[in-house]
Order: C-alpha cells, then sequence, then structure tokens
C-alpha cells in the first residue's frame, strides 16, 4: 500500500491512533532516562480508585483501568484500535475495491477494540498489576531497604530505586528524598514512607551488609 493511501482519510484515525502509541512509548522511554516515569506521573494524576482492589468503576474497571498501569491500559487500546482499524479497511479495499465510511470503519474497529483490549489489559495486569508487585502490597516495602538504581532523588525530583522486598524478591520503586537531601545512583537507602500509589519516600542509610559486619564484629567472641 502506497503511502499516500496511509494517508487517506479512511485510514487516519488509526494511523493517529498508532502514531499515539509510538510518541507515548517514546516519551516514556525518554523519561525513564532522567529518572522519571511517565505512567507512574499519569497514576498519580488520575481520581484515585478504590486502589487496595484494584476496581475502577463501570467500563473502565472491565478495561483493566485500575488494575494495571493507565499507560499500560491506554497503550493496549490504543493499539489494538489502530490495528483493528487499518486491517478491516485494507481487508474492504482488497476485496471490494473501496474503503468504508471512516465513521463505520471506526466504530467496527471499536468492536474489535474493547473486548480485546479488555482481555490483554485481563494478561498484562497479572504480570504488571498497579498496586501490587511480585505478589506482596506496595505498603510492605516500607522498611525496607535498597539502592538508588536511576537518576538522582531530591525532594521534587523522582528516581527508581531497586528495593529488596519482605520476600527475598527485588522490586523497582520511584522515590523522593528528604528535604534538602539528594540521594546519586548506588546510595544505601531505606524505605521510610509511602507517599501516594506510587511514590515512596527514600532515607539514606549506610550499607545494610557493612551494618552487619559491624554489629557481629561488636559482638563478644
Amino acid at each position: 500500500m502506497m503511502f499516500g493511501q496511509w494517508m487517506d482519510p479512511a485510514f487516519l484515525p488509526f494511523m493517529a491512533a498508532g502514531l499515539a502509541v509510538l510518541v507515548l512509548t517514546a516519551v516514556e522511554l525518554s523519561a525513564l532516562l532522567f529518572g522519571l516515569a511517565l505512567s507512574d506521573a499519569l497514576d498519580n494524576m488520575l481520581p484515585r480508585v478504590d486502589i487496595e482492589s484494584g476496581e475502577a468503576p463501570g467500563i473502565f474497571s472491565w478495561l483493566g483501568f485500575g488494575k494495571a498501569p493507565f499507560l499500560v491500559v491506554l497503550v493496549v487500546i490504543l493499539a489494538t484500535f489502530s490495528v483493528s482499524g487499518i486491517v478491516i479497511q485494507h481487508t474492504v479495499l482488497g476485496l471490494l475495491g473501496f474503503t468504508l465510511w471512516p465513521l463505520l470503519a471506526v466504530v467496527l474497529a471499536l468492536l474489535i477494540t474493547m473486548p480485546s483490549a479488555s482481555f490483554l489489559a485481563g494478561v498484562l495486569a497479572r504480570v504488571i498489576p498497579s498496586e501490587e508487585t511480585s505478589g506482596i502490597h506496595r505498603n510492605e516495602l516500607v522498611g525496607c531497604h535498597g539502592h538508588i538504581a536511576q537518576g538522582v532523588a531530591t525532594h521534587d525530583r523522582l528516581a527508581e530505586a531497586q528495593i529488596a522486598g519482605p520476600r527475598g524478591l527485588r522490586h523497582w520503586i520511584m522515590v523522593r528524598a528528604e528535604r534538602g537531601e539528594q540521594l546519586s545512583p548506588g546510595t544505601p537507602v531505606r524505605i521510610i514512607a509511602r507517599e501516594d500509589r506510587t511514590v515512596f519516600m527514600a532515607r539514606r542509610v549506610e550499607d545494610p551488609d557493612l551494618l552487619k559486619k559491624k554489629g557481629a564484629a561488636a559482638l563478644p567472641g
């Protein structure tokens, strides 16, 4: 199919959705280079739902919002809509020699997108749930130790930390430092509080392994 045909109004809604997926992915990857996460920022800006149960109202719950990160569900919906619409128009064009009226194609694509995106989001929610990580509630990470993995954390800027969870599993979370503190990559930290749905407060600590060695050395022989 020639480039001009892709730019035909019959394909524009689906090409726009595909372009949105590429842009969102590029922005997320670029943000991660600076220790930020677009997905976390969007989750923080959205109205709160029943976080403990992962439920969102009505059709949003069916689509997976509140169970998987908002950005993940949004990308799944946009990608499914884009692929469905392009396949519909391309198939009709090949069989009948013309494309469907854009609005009709959009409606048909949505009919395919809704159940397909719901299924895919449900699968992803089991892999990357929004509220739990590796089977634990995120509140359990408070008090755990780890280190800054990417970015520099200040009170106003988030960074990614790798934390050893209560079951010995590693978790990657977004953290901020206390006021006046700056936490560089590799800095050992302890999670002292959970600020909201996705952000934690981290405090600089001496290397936990070094603390254990000092404690053992202080014991009478």
